[in-house]
């Protein structure tokens, strides 16, 4: 059924409901600048979730090249033959293993609690994990350390160089972890070269020293980018949610306005059907024209049997009150504020029935007409 569109007020609900999601539009949309501008003001505050976040990468950037350096340790052996006892190799391999398998246990244990244990200080023991493996290979360099071979030095050398830097890359998203690996390979390295080893040894581990600083650099630069980027990510999180949140409302409000609006509607047919009066209106710029169920009925015709139009309507009028008709449509297409007709319907000679016909127009900015409304009922006696 089409009936001429009312108003309906919505109250101040409404209104606080536009307000809030307008609000919400503002917020969403600064937010969202800040993600856009990569803001580095997001790292300001120092927010669990971000550590959070952070902690669960490592764990798991970290699995996959764990079990790597195990070939190389037993190389490292193989070539250090000669300066390990027995007693350093297993102590050594001992050492790694054991720091190798509680890192496992560590990221066994953090999966199956799916990372919310918030009593576990997560990130501080794979720390201590980490630097288990590094001291490892830290003690290799030590005890490891040929006095007079400056190739098998230079060797431990591009060695430590490569775990640092794969350290580096896994390790700097969580500063603690990859200090405990840092320290644990390099200071027993270091220590050893600068105490007994010859100028071209020590020339080695100065400019080693140096890349350590430099690598240290790099991995809070590293640390921050990551910082960032679960900050970002995290915000990114909160606008969608924001966003979910806002549809939501709004198609929770627009199913309220269209239960209520098919509510006007059922209310204005049933007031129609009971007073029999019918409604009419003509829109700009179309001309688009809608009679209500009613409307027809009052016509002698079936709802929506035929398109609403005046040429429909002229039919439906005895032939002598036809023009009447067409006049009093062209006064309101022409721009009067308030006409009114009486005429017969078709088609009853014996006790015709009169019906009148009173519209309003509406104009717009311009001066044009933009509505007419009218109303359609059985002629007063």
């Amino acid at each position: 059924m089409r009936v001429i569109p009312c108003a309906v007020p919505l109250g101040s609900e409404a209104g606080n409901w536009g307000q809030g999601v307008k609000d919400q539009q503002t917020a969403s949309a600064a937010l969202l600048q800040r993600l856009s501008e990569d803001d580095e003001s997001l790292l300001d505050s120092r927010d669990p979730k971000i550590d959070s976040m952070l902690i669960e990468r490592l764990y798991q950037s970290s699995f996959a090249t764990r079990y790597v350096p195990i070939p190389m340790l037993f190389g490292a052996f193989v070539i250090y033959q000669d300066y390990l006892t027995w007693w350093h190799i297993a102590g050594i391999g001992l050492l790694y293993a054991a720091g190798t398998l509680y890192l496992d246990r560590l990221r066994d244990a953090y999966t199956e609690s799916g990372g919310y244990d918030t009593t576990t200080d997560w990130g501080m023991r794979f720390a201590i994990g980490c630097g288990a493996t590094g001291l490892s290979w830290g003690l290799v360099g030590w005890f490891g350390y040929p006095p007079g071979d400056f190739a098998l030095q230079a060797l431990l050398c591009v060695a430590w160089a490569g775990l640092t830097t794969s350290s580096l890359n896994t390790r700097a998203m969580h500063l603690p972890s990859f200090y405990a690996f840092i320290i644990g390979i390099s200071v027993p390295f270091f220590a050893r070269g600068f105490l007994f080893g010859e100028p071209s040894t020590v020339g080695m581990a100065f400019f080693g020293t140096i890349l350590l600083a430099a690598q240290c650099f790099c991995a809070q630069v590293n640390n921050r980018r990551e910082r960032l980027s679960a900050a970002l990510r995290l915000r990114n999180a909160e606008l969608i949610g924001e966003i979910d949140r806002a549809r939501h409302a709004a198609e929770t409000s627009h199913a309220e306005l269209e239960s209520a609006h098919h509510m006007v509607l059922a209310d204005m047919a049933t007031l129609q059907r009971i007073t029999q009066t019918g409604s009419w209106h003509w829109q700009a710029p179309d001309g688009e024209v809608a009679w209500s169920d009613q409307f027809y009925r009052l016509l002698g015709l079936a709802p929506q049997s035929c398109p609403a139009a005046l040429a429909a309507w002229l039919d439906c009028v005895h032939p002598d009150d036809r023009e009447i008709v067409r006049a009093h449509y062209q006064r309101l297409r022409h721009g009067a504020a308030r006409d009114s007709v009486s005429f017969r319907v078709a088609g009853e000679t014996a006790k015709p029935r009169w019906l009148q016909s009173i519209a309003e127009s509406e104009r717009a900015a311009d001066g044009s007409v933009a509505w007419i409304r009218g109303l359609l009922r059985h002629e007063p006696d």
